[in-house]
């Protein structure tokens, strides 16, 4: 009876290093099913992660800049990027890396744009706003899950922050996807949870971040056609 409890914990400590290593996203992976192929498989997942955290501190800034593309392709979130992470770490000395990556104005250059933005904002204002709402806007428009930019009325992420803050140039891309009805899920028990209530559509975020950069105080009803006719569809 012991040694199966000590074998259960071992698998569980194991899963938390993995999930300390980053927020769990959803998963195609199968997962084994015996006690001792979990941890066996939890065990590698670790020893692979630590070799690809060794990889990117090895790297010097311009090897790592153009990791960040490749992880914001993938649809992954700063705080999911351990590229993303890796660069902030190193402060403003990364900003000349990262503002030479910034090229394309989609959503392939969002990580790079946010880490700018954390470490040089000198430099990231230093960007043409058309650019910098361009990445933005564009990587809300393509999401398949929305955590990037948070939860309309519950907090907002980073990358809508620099919406936001982008004011009235964000406008008319925003108002764009006014009509934009595709749901726009999240992961995580929190939002999923808000998610079941609401369930928010890319034009719910429009709407939410056109009411704040116009100061406006709106309370978004949990009805579907009810915003509409708020948003005015």
């Amino acid at each position: 009876m012991t040694q199966r409890i000590s074998s259960a914990s071992s698998v569980v400590a194991a899963l938390g290093l993995v999930l300390l290593s980053g927020c769990s996203r959803p998963s195609t992976n199968s997962v084994p099913s015996s006690a001792t192929d979990r941890a066996n498989h939890l065990a590698a997942l670790q020893d692979k992660r630590q070799k690809y955290e060794a990889s990117l501190k090895a790297m010097n800034n311009e090897q790592l800049a153009p990791t960040l593309a490749s992880d914001a392709a993938k649809g992954r979130e700063p705080f999911n990027s351990t590229a993303y992470r890796e660069m902030v770490s190193r402060g403003a000395a990364a900003g000349p890396a990262l503002k030479s990556q910034l090229v394309r104005n989609d959503r392939s250059s969002l990580l790079a744009l946010l880490a700018l933005r954390q470490v040089d904002h000198e430099g990231y204002q230093s960007l043409d706003p058309a650019f910098r709402v361009g990445v933005l806007v564009d990587a809300l428009k393509n999401s398949k899950y929305f955590n990037t930019f948070g939860t309309p009325m519950v907090f907002w992420e980073d990358a809508a922050k620099a919406i936001i803050d982008e004011g009235q140039a964000a406008s008319g891309p925003l108002t764009a996807l006014l009509g934009d009805k595709r749901p726009a899920p999240v992961w995580g028990s929190e939002g999923t949870a808000i998610n079941r209530q609401y369930h928010y559509r890319v034009c719910d975020y429009a709407w939410a971040l056109l009411s704040e950069i116009r100061h406006e105080k709106v309370t978004l009803p949990t009805d579907a056609a009810e915003r509409d006719r708020q948003i005015g569809l």
